[in-house]
């Protein structure tokens, strides 16, 4: 009291009751804010999982805000392969086969099957020591297209890869195996060769890859050509690429001398024979379907290979 007016002031208890409160209230408020953004973080990342992160999903001009997932991919139409016919006597396919001195093995033992077929017309044309590397050697990018011009096959049997454990010569330049460049430099020529044949008439093409070798550093780099061999004929409709390998092994995958001369590379006559039917099949398999006309599976006997051809 002062002057005899009171004057009133509020207690201690009555401040901190009211700052208590306040105090409350800001923490409420704080536990609030943090609730909503981690709301908002947790929509916006289910949001970005269902859509994919793609923005094209965001409000825009005349949007709705709400995100879109992403479209699913469209399965790229595929080719077709060049269409083939029935093989009769009055519309015979003229098959070529060729290659290094292995695919001549192979042509000496698949033509007088073809040719007892009477609906086939076999040619066979192999360099001995030839491949794919040494265009400096022997250049079959343009062997090939000197083929499609003058035998003008209309299905084609390439064998080769025998002599291709080395460089590759590019323009003078020496790759080494194992290079990446070597790989690319390869894969390009295995491709040109199929593309040559396809572009020039042929309606199947046939890649055969190399057999199992006696010499074991031989065989991680045939299996990396035949590798290489299967994928360039899967990319292109028309060629089909025909493993050989277990054909020439043993029950337990390891190599069987039994089909193979003594450099343990080119194949006896039974060896030859085994091959030929098999490349027979895949041929029959699109040139002389079910219920056509098929001709005998039994080869003519052919000559044995000398290991000089390697």
């Amino acid at each position: 009291m002062q002057n005899g007016n009171y004057t009133t002031y509020s207690s201690r208890p009555d401040r901190d009751r009211r700052r208590r409160k306040q105090r409350a209230r800001r923490r409420l408020l704080l536990v609030v804010v943090i609730l909503v953004i981690a709301v908002v973080a947790v929509a916006a990342a289910v949001v970005l999982r269902r859509g994919g992160g793609d923005s094209a999903g965001a409000s825009g001009p005349g949007g709705s805000g709400v995100a879109a997932a992403s479209p699913t991919p469209k399965p790229t139409p595929t080719v077709p392969p060049p269409k083939v016919w029935v093989a009769s006597k009055t519309d015979p396919v003229r098959v070529w086969v060729g290659g290094d001195s292995m695919g001549g093995e192979l042509g000496w033992a698949l033509g007088p099957v073809l040719k007892d077929s009477k609906v086939f017309k076999p040619t066979t044309f192999y360099k001995e020591s030839t491949g794919i590397c040494r265009y400096d050697f022997f250049d079959w990018g343009k062997q090939i297209d000197t083929v499609m011009q003058t035998a003008k096959p209309q299905a084609a049997v390439m064998m080769i890869g025998t002599n291709d454990t080395q460089s590759v010569n590019q323009d003078g330049k020496w790759i080494p195996y194992g290079d990446p460049e070597w790989k690319r430099i390869y894969e390009k020529r295995v491709g040109d060769i199929i593309d040559t044949m396809l572009r020039g008439g042929a309606r199947r093409v046939y890649w055969i890859g190399m057999p199992i070798m006696g010499e074991g550093w031989r065989n991680s780099r045939m299996k990396l050509i035949n590798k290489i061999f299967q994928k360039q004929a899967e990319l292109r409709p028309g060629a089909e690429y025909i493993d050989i390998w277990d054909l020439f092994t043993k029950s337990d995958g390891s190599f069987d001398s039994a089909l193979r001369l003594s450099d343990q590379v080119h194949f006896t006559g039974d060896g030859q024979a085994l091959l030929a039917n098999t490349v027979f099949k895949a041929i029959k398999a699109d040139w002389l379907p079910p219920g056509s006309e098929t001709p005998s599976e039994s080869p003519a006997a052919s000559p044995s290979a000398s290991a000089s051809l390697l």
